[in-house]
């Protein structure tokens, strides 16, 4: 599986690429808090709550594939120093498809429009049930020609025939190698983004 998601971080901007093997769920993965601790850590865990991230368990989402926009992006939360909530992102286009329901896995890709760097990592599993989901990744994450940096990524919403309602976006960097350029956010940080209008619409 290949899946990308490309996420700004005010002056900075990621784009996440996400590989696993098609229809092999190594992790064990069901849905529940704790596969996503597993697949995560309880540290993550706390973090992502910590922030205000919706977590919509379960092992029944619903289908999301399709192509939406999220726009305009606002910070809502943030553990990194300096950060003021109420800023706005650029706005962001995100592609799901071939998801699988029984490995709980999805193809992901996307990007902030205006941007392109390159990372890659693996794991892009789905959790939910009826309308609301959450989806989360492992990412290695490369900024121009800086060291790869270690992050996570997760996402979620409730989806209607028109778009995502609610659509609420996560980055915590694991761990930035020292961060020798100064293009990445400190480590055991993360931004919390939701679509301020409570709508991505669906494009195709």
């Amino acid at each position: 599986m290949k899946t990308k998601l490309c996420l700004a971080l005010l002056a900075v901007v990621l784009l996440f690429s996400c590989s696993k093997d098609d229809d092999n769920n190594d992790e064990g993965f069901d849905g529940s808090l704790r596969s996503i601790e597993d697949f995560y850590s309880m540290e993550v865990l706390d973090a992502l709550e910590g922030l205000g991230f919706l977590i919509n368990t379960g092992d029944n989402p619903p289908n999301l594939e399709g192509t939406f926009l999220f726009s305009p992006l606002v910070l809502e939360s943030s553990s990194v120093s300096g950060d003021s909530p109420g800023s706005t992102f650029p706005d962001y286009v995100a592609t799901f498809k071939n998801q699988n329901n029984d490995n709980l896995t999805i193809d992901y890709n996307g990007n902030h429009i205006g941007f392109s760097q390159q990372d890659e990592g693996n794991g892009a599993f789905i959790s939910g049930n009826d309308s609301e989901f959450s989806m989360f990744l492992k990412t290695l994450t490369q900024i121009n020609n800086s060291v790869p940096a270690e992050s996570t990524i997760a996402i979620s919403g409730k989806m209607t025939a028109n778009g995502i309602e609610d659509a609420q976006m996560v980055l915590i960097m694991l761990d930035n190698k020292g961060n020798p350029d100064g293009v990445y956010i400190p480590d055991n940080t993360g931004r919390l983004l939701f679509d301020s209008d409570k709508l991505s619409p669906k494009q195709q």
